[in-house]
């Protein structure tokens, strides 16, 4: 085990230990969610950013989902076979694939976020009003510190 000598060194690590639960409430939370509309934690997080941002290229999806391109092609095969997402051809390039939401995807897609959300309500009503835009501040700090690192390991 790595000793923590320092005030730092026992704040990083009360700060792993924090992150790390909440990562595994989170995931176990989504499996439950997802399942009940019969579809994977990735695959709701693929119809998201489709939802979210239109049509994408593979490559543009794998982007967004910080996944590698065979994942992201495993998950897309199992949503066209569920006939939630198309794949057309691209209009300047016709080896290139656009993925897009059908409406099928698109109806699973609000079903199962309404049940995420109304989990995410009740745990920001945990919180006084005037603290929420703080803890807003502070995840998105927080995902531009992750990106920060990640493109330091690259």
């Amino acid at each position: 085990m790595i000793e923590t000598n320092t005030a730092f060194d026992q704040q990083v690590a009360a700060f792993h230990r924090e992150v790390l639960e909440l990562i595994k409430k989170y995931q176990f939370r989504d499996r439950s969610q997802m399942s009940c509309c019969g579809i994977s934690v990735s695959q709701c997080y693929l119809l998201e950013a489709l939802y979210r941002q239109g049509p994408l290229t593979m490559n543009q999806l794998a982007e967004a989902l910080h996944l590698s391109i065979s994942t992201v092609t495993r998950v897309v095969d199992q949503l066209v076979l569920k006939q939630y997402v198309s794949r057309t051809e691209g209009a300047d390039d016709r080896r290139v694939r656009l993925i897009q939401l059908t409406e099928a995807g698109e109806q699973v897609y609000q079903q199962a976020w309404e049940s995420v959300f109304a989990s995410e309500r009740t745990i920001l009503e945990q919180f006084p009003e005037e603290h929420r835009e703080m803890l807003i501040v502070f995840l998105r700090k927080l995902n531009q510190a992750v990106d920060h690192w990640q493109a330091c390991c690259r």
